[in-house]
């Protein structure tokens, strides 16, 4: 079986708990990308979320 590749997680949402702010990146190893209610709307800003947002 084939190893996971590391990824990166770049992100600037400051109330985000999960933010490393020094760095601009996110602490988890993963995160769930999800539709917005707004999806479908064609403004990239309603498209999507991340879904492991937990405030500070």
């Amino acid at each position: 079986m084939a190893e996971p590749k590391k990824q990166c997680i770049h992100c600037s949402v400051e109330s985000c708990r999960h933010l490393q702010q020094e760095k601009g990146l996110c602490s988890l190893e993963s995160i769930q990308v999800s539709p917005t209610p707004m999806a479908y709307s064609g403004d990239p800003a309603d498209e999507s979320m991340c879904s492991s947002y937990e405030c500070r």
